[in-house]
């Protein structure tokens, strides 16, 4: 750092459990009462002049430490674990400029991981390892912020395990001029929105879907007469540094495309300004799902619906994105264009349930040939709807009537009595240029499923064999996702918690080296960690043994219990790793960073 820092007090705020506080420097700007007035940009308002927003992903960190002794990483000669790099076109962030920038502010997007890739510097010890930064130095970012002089920065904290870096960039923000108002966002910042007010310098934090209430936010900042007590959907410090949120209520958008024209969409979701980004930083040979196949030209991850409705108590989509909805197939067909004109040649579809409306995802990739776009489903294709599509009418017969009538299986029933098969589905997909799937298998076991609020049907493993043939058969490479360690809260029935035992693990360990022997091109093994703003959160805290820096990447074990501790949980996961993708793929994933899914 080079800034001199010192502690305050948190005053009335309660210090949070799992802080990065215990690895990183003590911060200078904490426990004051939140900044709710822009007087810098009331100022430009007064003259005529537009206030300035300056957007923030903060540069990242990623953990390098000791191999764990005895693991299956150890014994194919690798010592060193490594968390591998992981970023993306900030595709949240150009939603809210492009709506701040419609609402008459100047605005500037700086993707500090993406701008600053090839920069790598040691940051931060942690017990037995060391975090190491990647993307924009502090020099670096002093240097935008100073240039562009904002009055307002937001910075966005998707995942908990860079909250470090969220807070300390706020810090050095405060440091640079303390008049600044500094807002958070995002789906850490939303879950746990107590704590990042009370563990940072931040004045505001915009909770959950923010289309609609950062530019209301702005307007209450800069306007003479604003007020932040009258945005939805909002947290801040009074005066007395006591914690206030202005409304429980979500204020999610209301996209019906069946009842909205075009336009009244487009005014409620613009389409993202990639102007916005320099594309330059995004033509990588490699980006999070592997190699692309395109040569030439930058690559975005983009999205044709946004939320889901599956509801699975480990997933904060629901809470913090939303219910699904459709943006409507013209809405697309203007995305795809405007892509098109900003040397995009490739995309990433990150769409939390694209399969909700299997007919709906089709018309999707219809348009992404139209416009002659390569493209992976990344954001998780449903198996369980697969499943359904894949065992026909007379599977569905079979089931519950709870099932029959869920919403979450509607649109697929309604697709198959229209003629759909799976077999139908996947060929279209690979026709329309669809090259690579994530599929989210998450368990063999029916326990760990259930409990989780997730379908069983993703244990039918006969069924996903097949699924897994006719995605290669057409050419489709799959990645398939796992989730070990489940520690679920007590049901309805019974007073203990449900945890996965061990010997559970190795059958969903066996699952994924079945799998990879029918055709799967990577395993990709996740460990259940406690993820702010799920139904998970409160309960699974009792187990943390980590803070938020060494811990919240998934590829780490957050949670110690009776059954298991945390280096029995890595281990398993480093034996999915390693017996299902083979040495030879391990090696090149830790050497490259990536995936290591070749480009079809």
């Amino acid at each position: 750092m080079e800034f001199d820092m010192a502690t305050l007090s948190l005053g009335k705020s309660k210090s949070p459990r799992f802080s990065s506080a215990p690895s990183r420097e003590p911060l200078r700007y904490m426990g004051e009462p939140s900044k709710l007035v822009s007087r810098s940009g009331q100022a430009r308002r007064e003259a005529g002049e537009k206030p300035r927003i300056l957007l923030f992903v903060p540069p990242y960190t990623r953990l390098i430490e000791p191999s764990p002794s005895g693991s299956a990483l150890a014994e194919i000669g690798i010592s060193n674990f490594e968390v591998m790099k992981r970023a993306g076109t900030p595709i949240g962030l150009l939603r809210i400029a492009t709506a701040a920038q419609r609402a008459g502010y100047e605005v500037q997007v700086i993707d500090s991981p993406f701008f600053g890739w090839d920069q790598e510097a040691d940051d931060v010890r942690v017990d037995k390892g060391h975090l190491i930064r990647y993307g924009l130095d502090y020099s670096q970012i002093k240097n935008l912020i100073d240039n562009f002089s904002p009055d307002i920065v937001g910075i966005q904290c998707n995942y908990t395990v860079q909250w470090g870096n969220a807070r300390i960039l706020a810090d050095l923000i405060k440091h640079l001029d303390r008049d600044t108002v500094v807002v958070g966002g995002g789906a850490h910042c939303s879950g746990d929105w107590e704590n990042a007010l009370n563990d940072s310098a931040m004045d505001v934090i915009v909770i959950n879907e923010a289309d609609k209430t950062f530019p209301f936010l702005l307007n209450s900042l800069t306007a003479p007469d604003g007020s932040v007590e009258a945005v939805p959907g909002i947290a801040y410090r009074d005066a007395r540094c006591e914690l206030v949120r202005t409304t429980k209520k979500s204020n999610y958008m209301s996209i019906l495309p069946n009842k909205q024209g075009l336009q009244s969409r487009l005014d409620m979701m613009p389409l993202p300004d990639f102007a916005l980004l320099n594309m330059n930083y995004y033509l990588q040979r490699y980006h999070s799902s592997g190699a692309r196949v395109r040569p030439h030209g930058a690559w975005a991850q983009i999205f044709a619906t946004i939320g889901c409705n599956v509801n699975c108590n480990f997933c904060y989509i629901p809470k913090i994105n939303g219910p699904w909805r459709a943006l409507g197939l013209d809405w697309f067909d203007l995305h795809l264009a405007d892509l098109v004109r900003h040397g995009v040649t490739e995309v990433l579809i990150e769409d939390d349930h694209l399969m909700h409306d299997p007919l709906y995802a089709l018309e999707v990739a219809k348009l992404l040939k139209k416009y002659d776009l390569p493209w992976v489903e990344e954001g998780g294709i449903s198996l369980f709807n697969l499943v359904v599509l894949h065992k026909g009418p007379g599977f569905v017969a079979g089931m519950s009537e709870n099932d029959q009538r869920s919403p979450i299986y509607k649109n697929v029933i309604e697709a198959m009595k229209q003629g759909l098969t799976a077999k139908g589905f996947i060929k279209s997909l690979a026709e329309s240029g669809c090259y690579s799937v994530y599929l989210a298998v998450e368990s063999a076991n029916e326990e760990s499923l259930s409990n989780s609020h997730k379908s069983t049907f993703n244990s039918i493993q006969t069924a996903t064999f097949e699924i897994v043939k006719l995605f290669t058969d057409a050419g489709i490479q799959v990645t398939g996702g796992f989730m070990l360690g489940f520690i679920n809260p007590p049901g309805k029935q019974s007073g203990k918690p449900y945890i996965e035992s061990l010997s559970q693990i190795d059958h969903t360990i066996d699952y994924a080296v079945d799998l990879m022997n029918a055709g799967m091109a990577y395993a990709n093994p996740f460990i259940v960690t406690p993820i702010p703003g799920t139904p998970m959160w409160e309960f699974q805290q009792d187990y943390v043994v980590r803070h938020y820096d060494n811990g919240w990447s998934h590829e780490k074990a957050t949670m110690s219990c009776e059954k298991w501790d945390a280096e029995d949980i890595e281990r398993k996961r480093l034996e999915l790793l390693v017996r299902a993708n083979g040495p030879a793929r391990v090696r090149e994933m830790v050497s490259r960073g990536t995936w290591p899914v070749d480009g079809a």
